[in-house]
């Protein structure tokens, strides 16, 4: 089985087309034809205008030699799931069979992104989804499993957050925008570490032969986040926030010091008071002789 993803702003035509096609099979929170289901998601939709794409259009096809293993009810089953596999199960979706009965049997799914709460559901990480998914239903139904390119990215290590390359990456990084003033001086200390930048669209990291999406090491790694850590304000800001930990330091090592010296001449005076009691304690006995022949002369 093979499952595709895309998240689209042509929801209209993807309906026009998916119908054209083939049969409606089901609707979720839609009734009608496509133009009638349009409608209904434009007016979901609207109550989320930042969302460029907020329609998904999927399609999910099985093995060729797989045909008529699957029943129109399997594939309402299949696509539910799948609903709430990607987490739009609750908004309104319409499916449609294509090429029923043939080798190029599968179905269509559009489905609205946004939510009752007027957020977008993610479209990140959805190949792996996908993989997760298409390895349940061929299990559970018995179906060819199909090699995916995916499959092997998903187990490298270099795509898991687990890769011990990635602290060491992300520390040298921090370090050198850290001693940098702008992208080309933190081209030029990470060079130095013998890793290579890449800048396009967004911004990655070559470290170990291994290339690295900078966002992918750190949220705060893609190319406007780096560029907003060599920005002056928040230099500025930084510059601060060591004066400030470096004036409670110092105040903290002069406090330890006056405590110190306090104690210091606390502890002598006490010694002297009790040196001063000790002598007047061992003379007692002459001062009373004194006294004595004082009273017999």
């Amino acid at each position: 089985m093979i499952t595709k993803l895309q998240s689209i702003s042509y929801t209209q035509n993807a309906l026009e087309y998916c119908e054209r096609g083939g049969d409606i099979i089901y609707s979720n929170q839609c009734l009608g034809n496509s133009k009638d289901i349009y409608l209904q998601m434009l007016e979901n939709n609207a109550s989320n205008d930042k969302c460029l794409k907020p329609t998904f259009h999927i399609k999910v096809r099985i093995a060729p030699e797989d045909r008529k293993l699957l029943s129109i009810d399997d594939w309402l089953n299949i696509s539910n799931d799948y609903a709430a596999k990607i987490g739009f199960q609750n908004n309104p979706f319409a499916v449609y069979v294509h090429e029923e009965g043939t080798k190029k049997e599968h179905i269509h799914i559009v489905a609205s992104r946004i939510t009752e709460n007027n957020k977008a559901v993610s479209d990140s990480y959805t190949h792996y989804k996908n993989m997760d998914f298409c390895r349940e239903v061929e299990k559970k139904y018995n179906l060819r499993k199909v090699k995916r390119v995916f499959e092997t990215v998903k187990n490298n290590e270099v795509f898991k957050s687990s890769d011990k390359r990635i602290q060491p990456l992300k520390e040298k990084i921090f370090k050198a925008i850290e001693m940098s003033d702008s992208i080309d001086d933190v081209i030029f200390h990470l060079k130095n570490e013998e890793i290579k930048v890449k800048i396009g669209r967004g911004i990655g990291f070559t470290y170990k032969d291994v290339y690295f999406k900078g966002s992918k090491i750190d949220r705060g790694l893609s190319l406007k986040g780096i560029e907003k850590l060599l920005s002056y304000e928040h230099q500025q800001n930084q510059q601060l926030e060591q004066n400030t930990q470096q004036n409670t330091f110092q105040n903290t090592e002069q406090n330890t010091e006056k405590f110190n010296s306090d104690l210091i001449f606390d502890t002598v005076n006490n010694l002297i008071e009790n040196n001063s009691d000790s002598n007047d304690f061992e003379d007692a006995p002459k001062k009373l002789k004194k006294r004595k022949n004082r009273r017999r002369l």
